[in-house]
């Protein structure tokens, strides 16, 4: 009877062992001593369940979750591994800071803005200083630069007709303004400062003389 049960237990382990040979040889894979041996010849393709390449495990989960992996530009469909895969992007990306830098390099060419002139438009009141004072009343229209106009000025005991013209440019202001009775030429170069304009003048009579002189002007009544 003893026999008997040391032969049983002799058989269970040798069975025991053999099984754990099949999982070693098999790798846990559970295939069969001939799939074994073809697989040894290169004549068996072992399924493990799992995708081959990156590319194709991507391509499964977008199937299966509904969500796009892709990213075009990001990753090379011909790479096989993680090295050349960044070797691709890194050259695409190359590429594409080349083209933006040739699309900043190009800018194209825009007019400078002009600033509008300042309007001379309104009454103004000038003081005039050379070997005698004058004060000079303007009424000044202004048309793009071209400034222009009429008024009075008093000469000693007279009071005098005058016309001007003269054009702006920025701030500095170029007006002749001529008299009528004792006629009279006074060329003006002034520049304006908010509602103020001060400069030198050159004037000249008709039985001709020159001289020169100081003018203070103040815009009374904006037009």
């Amino acid at each position: 009877m003893r026999f008997w049960i040391t032969a049983v237990a002799l058989s269970a382990l040798f069975v025991l062992l053999a099984i754990n040979a099949v999982g070693i040889l098999d790798g846990g894979s559970g295939l069969s001593a001939e799939e074994l041996i073809e697989a040894s010849r290169g004549n068996f393709h072992f399924d493990l369940g799992f995708p081959e390449t990156p590319q194709e495990s991507r391509r499964i989960w977008s199937r299966e979750s509904g969500v796009d992996f892709s990213m075009p530009g990001r990753l090379s469909e011909s790479a096989t591994t993680p090295e050349e895969s960044r070797a691709d992007y890194e050259a695409g990306d190359q590429g594409q800071t080349s083209n933006a830098d040739s699309r900043d390099s190009v800018t194209p060419s825009q007019p400078a803005a002009e600033l509008p002139a300042r309007s001379m438009a309104g009454n103004w009141s000038f003081y005039l200083e050379d070997d005698k004072n004058r004060v000079m009343a303007l009424r000044l229209f202004q048309s793009e630069d071209a400034v222009f106009g009429s008024g009075t000025m008093n000469d000693g005991a007279d009071t005098l007709r005058v016309l001007a013209s003269g054009s702006l440019a920025g701030d500095e202001l170029s007006l002749d303004v001529v008299s009528d009775g004792t006629t009279g030429l006074y060329r003006f170069n002034l520049t304006t400062r908010g509602s103020s304009a001060s400069g030198r003048y050159v004037a000249f009579s008709s039985s001709g003389e020159r001289w020169e002189g100081q003018a203070e002007g103040m815009l009374t009544t904006p037009s």
